[in-house]
């Protein structure tokens, strides 16, 4: 059987068990498409995340937001929100459809949905953890394919990223967080694609401080590649956007993420988030996918299967290699 980018995305996927007082139809994978955001430790936000939404630790946000704005349609034991500790004492959060499942205290604070008492959130969030660290270590590994430009000549201008998709449809950029967020010659940031590419990883190296007044535009801004392009800060421990508007799905499981206006449109995967501005899904129709062109069921850890998945993904980038 052939491989393409969405197999060699098997990047993050975990399911989440049922547990006792649980129906089996509760239980859901914990992956790209099914989540908005994935936090492994506290989440601070005093806006609005569109889709689910997995705090690994505690929501420290005292002030109102709203979970789940698109998941009115959902079944009601849906695991829309997720925490793993408490929701501090705050106001009121307005969860609009789903439950809340949590491991600590829900301090009142969630009232129109279903409250649901969940023990085994803190059993699977260091497999989890450690399977979107180990995930994004193997996908900076990929070797590059495509190409960016830099302003020259002293001159203000656009970032280029030229997408060159190989055999698969996949195109690999390798870039430094400097030259892209920390340049004030950057005007903006430009997506121009190949006739074969139908997903896009860009491994970025080093720390985020997004300065000046660049944004994404063109391709970079649509449905689609919101919902197929990868930001994989594999080193980062800081991805602070300050008042962007940033496009894509964001893999960071060891940064701090912070988006002080803007927003973002597409998934989060952090080990922090600090946001005072919405969180989208990238598709402004019915559509509840955070994400989609890495994604495939993938057995929750300790399993046979799930060790032969993490080994399948790594001969899959074996063979990619190759073919570069």
């Amino acid at each position: 059987m052939k491989m393409t980018s969405r197999s060699l995305a098997s990047a993050f996927v975990l399911l989440l068990g049922s547990v006792a007082g649980i129906s089996t139809a509760a239980a859901q994978s914990l992956d790209f498409q099914n989540y908005n955001v994935i936090v492994f430790g506290d989440l601070n936000t005093n806006s609005d995340i569109e889709g689910r939404t997995f705090v690994g630790n505690n929501f420290t946000g005292t002030n109102s937001a709203t979970i789940g704005n698109r998941l009115q349609s959902v079944a009601s034991n849906d695991r829309a929100f997720v925490v793993g500790n408490d929701l501090v004492a705050g106001n009121a959060l307005h969860l609009q459809g789903g439950s809340l499942y949590i491991d600590g205290n829900a301090n009142g604070r969630v009232t129109t949905r279903p409250v649901v008492a969940d023990h085994s959130i803190d059993a699977a969030l260091a497999g989890i953890k450690s399977y979107a660290e180990a995930q994004s270590q193997s996908l900076m590994s990929m070797a590059s394919d495509s190409i960016v430009t830099l302003p020259s000549g002293g001159q203000p201008g656009p970032l280029k990223f030229f997408a060159t998709g190989g055999l698969d449809g996949l195109a690999v950029f390798n870039v430094n967080a400097a030259q892209i967020f920390n340049n004030n010659f950057v005007q903006q940031m430009e997506l121009i694609l190949d006739a074969n590419t139908t997903d896009v990883l860009i491994n970025v190296t080093g720390d985020v401080n997004w300065v000046g007044g660049a944004n994404m535009v063109g391709n970079f801004t649509s449905n689609y590649w919101q919902a197929h392009t990868l930001w994989n800060f594999h080193d980062a421990t800081l991805v602070d956007l300050n008042a962007h508007q940033f496009n894509g799905g964001i893999l960071a499981p060891k940064a701090h993420v912070q988006l002080d206006g803007g927003s973002i449109d597409g998934l989060v995967v952090a080990d922090k988030l600090t946001a005072t501005a919405e969180i989208h899904l990238p598709d402004s129709n019915a559509s509840l996918t955070a994400f989609s062109g890495f994604t495939a069921p993938v057995p929750e850890p300790g399993s046979a299967i799930f060790l032969l998945a993490a080994g399948g993904l790594l001969f899959i980038m074996r063979n990619r290699r190759l073919m570069a």
